[in-house]
């Protein structure tokens, strides 16, 4: 016995030899992990190109400003600003000042500047040492800020950040204007962007997962519900079905595809439930019917023990019982002997009737067996109608055995006097022969069990009859493609032989066949019901 898989327990190694598996990894993680991870490229991807877009974009205004404010220092100085004026004016907002005359005064600005900033309309930005040009070096070995208003106490700026950018100017009076705008608040706010996004960021991703677990959920729901039938079959109920609402999906298919499984499975098995029922049926028939055999040769056979004992005790004392026991020793013989004739008729039919057709008329076939009967039986009065042709491709010497059975039972049964009818029809393509007596009858509810075998019924229990006649009519009629039935009649019994119309040969005479209707079996004289 398997052991049977638990949550968390590792499925041990495939053993060589062992059948290949299918990878079952969860959807649910794997869709999760897939998506999160999506997602925060995207984020990723979307936040540094917006703090790269940004960036460039202060710094551009920057730019824009500092050029903007230099080439305003040239209109200020030809209105006549002193070199403070001039300092004052332009310097804020982000922007520091630094005026040089050309006598070397140094009007505001920041300490430090790199010395080799060259002169231009273009902002420059400040290398990240600041332009130093070496370690220690220092255009300014006091470290002071140089002129009036520059210096600490005088709202001298601070050192200036290593990105910043820078614009000079050359005025007409010959002194050099240097701008420097400053970008230390432009980092402030992308460090503050950065932190933003990276909080949103995060949060989108945690409400995004949130999101994915339920929409997976929701999306699995189709194979819960098949693991859910396959329980529920596995638990007895054979009858539960997936039946998806969108059987053109991926789900969909599979889910149809289980369910075409399961019906596939359910009719295998009514399939082998019925083959079942029908072979539990088919050995308790033939129990029940060697049983009836064996019942019904234990009465020839025990005439024949008893005759014989009769003979061999009282044979040589009481010549006088000679004939009568001689005739006893026949009547059981030959009643032995038509029981064994007919259960082997029955086998040869049901394993294969092995019938030789011929072009026959029905009519002379008919007549023939009447003939026959009026011979064995005398007495008996058969009157038979409908003297038309009816072509027939048939086994003449099984339909006249047929015929010859229906017959003698109508012959038994009918009491002194009584007329036997036998009527041959033709209905669209099929022939039918009618036989009709004027015995008890037979009720309704016994005109199908009289064809089973070793059925008979209580009026005839008294005849010789074995119940085998009608079974082996029946079955010889079916064989031919027709049938045997007992029709509902008032004043005596009446059985219908329907046979398929029609010949193979039109060309052959009828009439070259009528001989074969002789090899009608002389054993069926006594007909069976």
């Amino acid at each position: 016995m398997r052991p049977r898989w638990t949550p968390g327990r590792r499925t041990p190694a495939a053993r060589v030899g062992d059948p290949p598996t299918t990878a079952t990894p969860s959807l649910r993680r794997r869709v999760l992990v897939v998506v999160v991870a999506l997602f925060a490229f995207l984020l990723v991807v979307v936040g540094v190109s917006v703090d790269i877009a940004l960036g460039h974009q202060l710094r551009s205004d920057l730019s824009a400003r500092l050029t903007d404010r230099a080439d305003r220092s040239v209109s200020l100085a030809a209105q006549g600003y002193s070199p403070q004026d001039l300092v004052s004016a332009l310097q804020g907002d982000a922007i520091r000042v630094r005026l040089q005359t050309s006598d070397g005064t140094v009007y505001g600005g920041p300490p430090q500047l790199p010395n080799d900033v060259a002169t231009g309309d273009e902002p420059t930005p400040i290398p990240p040492d600041g332009g130093r040009r070496g370690p220690g070096a220092n255009p300014d070995p006091s470290g002071l800020p140089q002129g009036p208003g520059a210096g600490p106490g005088r709202g001298g700026p601070p050192r200036p950040a290593t990105d910043s950018l820078v614009v000079s100017r050359r005025l007409p009076d010959g002194s050099t204007l240097t701008l420097l705008g400053d970008t230390t608040s432009i980092t402030q706010v992308r460090h503050q962007l950065r932190w933003l996004m990276a909080g949103a960021g995060a949060a989108t991703l945690l409400i995004a997962a949130l999101a994915m677990v339920i929409a997976v959920r929701r999306a699995l729901r189709p194979l819960d519900a098949m693991v859910a039938v396959a329980r529920g079959i596995t638990s007895g109920d054979r009858g539960r079905r997936v039946r998806p609402q969108s059987p053109d999906t991926e789900l969909g298919r599979a889910a149809g595809s289980v369910d075409e499984m399961l019906d596939a499975l359910e009719s295998a098995e009514a399939a082998q439930r019925a083959a079942a029922d029908v072979a539990r049926r088919a050995e308790a028939e033939t129990k029940r019917f060697l049983a009836d055999a064996a019942h019904e040769l234990r009465t020839p056979i025990a005439g024949l023990s008893a005759v014989a004992e009769s003979l061999s005790r009282d044979g040589t004392s009481r010549p006088d019982r000679l004939p009568r026991w001689t005739e006893l020793l026949l009547g059981e013989s030959r009643h032995a002997a038509r029981l064994v004739d007919d259960l082997l008729d029955l086998a040869r039919i049901d394993a294969d009737p092995a019938l030789i057709r011929a072009d026959v008329d029905l009519v002379e076939v008919v007549s023939l067996a009447a003939e026959r009967s009026r011979l064995v039986t005398p007495g008996a009065q058969i009157e038979l109608t409908g003297s038309q042709p009816v072509p027939v491709s048939v086994d003449a010497g099984r339909i006249g055995q047929v015929v010859a059975n229906l017959i003698d039972n109508a012959v038994r049964v009918t009491p002194p006097g009584g007329v036997i009818d036998a009527d041959v029809s033709v209905s669209d393509t099929v022939a039918t022969v009618t036989i009709t007596d004027h015995g008890p009858g037979i009720p309704d509810d016994q005109r199908e069990r009289i064809f089973e075998r070793l059925v008979r019924l209580e009026e005839s229990r008294a005849s010789v009859g074995a119940g085998l006649g009608l079974p082996i009519a029946r079955a010889l009629a079916r064989a031919h493609g027709g049938d045997v039935v007992c029709a509902p009649h008032v004043g005596g019994a009446r059985f219908v032989l329907s046979l398929p119309l029609g010949v193979t040969n039109p060309s052959r005479s009828l009439s070259d066949h009528s001989g074969s209707v002789e090899t009608t079996r002389s054993s069926t004289a006594t007909g069976h019901s």
